[in-house]
């Protein structure tokens, strides 16, 4: 089971990996799951018991570590 350090260096890599994926979707004139404005944020945010207020990298991250036990 990877640690804290460990698991933040993962979701830092997603990040990196995801942008040209992000950017294609800019492009495209959509928006990103997680960004305000997309209807899937709202259903996440929900399932994930959060408020809208949070921060786009925090809810990818909220996201990205449930992965983790």
């Amino acid at each position: 089971m990877p640690n804290a350090h460990e698991q933040e260096a993962a979701f830092q890599l997603h990040l990196t990996r995801s942008e040209n994926y992000v950017r294609a979707i800019h492009e495209a004139g959509d928006l990103a799951w997680f960004e305000h404005g997309h209807p899937n944020r709202y259903v996440i945010l929900a399932r994930l018991g959060l408020d809208d207020d949070i921060d786009e990298t925090d809810l990818r991250r909220a996201l990205f570590m449930r992965r983790y036990p």
